[in-house]
């Protein structure tokens, strides 16, 4: 039985969605900075990157090594077997849902950038939920493999899993379109 894990939204981003594994501090940043608005200053995005990185080797997701190339030192973070044992979730602190009425929708007027925010984090929330998806076909895979005697049973979640991925994938897609974005190279389970 696996145990669940939450990490840092963008440190799950970095980990699971974009799949980085045996990187530098510098490498998680620069990946930040490209390809999320919220992240505009390298100093704190280093600073960030460094704490969510060393909070993560403490757990034992996470684990450091250093490399010597060319007598020039470097630190590389790579997941252990216990982030791969776990069910790793995304973790967003402080982030309450408010629910407005349909009167204060209307009569707000909302520019663009507050459109691009809102698709911007609706956008993430897809991926997140695909990456889920993506590991749960994966492990029915993996069960089917393990029991074959349930093999009926498990086809049939996964083509359920199947189904989800095909759906957030549109979902995505459209984002992707209309924000501008190239649109991703992802596929179904």
């Amino acid at each position: 039985m696996s145990n669940t894990v939450e990490i840092n939204v963008h440190l799950h981003f970095l980990l699971v969605i974009k799949q980085m594994n045996g990187f530098t501090v510098t490498e998680a940043k620069d990946a930040l900075l490209n390809e999320r608005t919220e992240f505009t200053d390298e100093v704190e995005t280093r600073k960030f990157i460094y704490r969510q990185l060393t909070r993560n080797v403490v757990k034992g997701l996470l684990e450091r090594s250093e490399s010597l190339n060319d007598g020039v030192k470097k630190i590389l973070y790579s997941t252990t077997d216990l982030f791969f044992a776990a069910k790793v979730k995304p973790q967003i602190r402080g982030r309450k849902v408010k629910k407005k009425s349909s009167q204060n929708i209307t009569n707000k007027t909302v520019n663009s950038n507050d459109y691009q925010q809102e698709l911007k984090k609706e956008l993430l929330a897809y991926e997140i939920d695909l990456s889920t998806v993506f590991e749960e076909a994966k492990e029915y895979k993996r069960l089917s493999a393990r029991f074959p005697k349930l093999q009926t049973k498990l086809e049939q979640h996964h083509s359920n899993a199947k189904d989800k991925s095909i759906k957030l994938l549109g979902k995505i897609h459209a984002l992707q379109t209309l924000l501008g974005y190239a649109v991703t190279g992802y596929e179904s389970c």
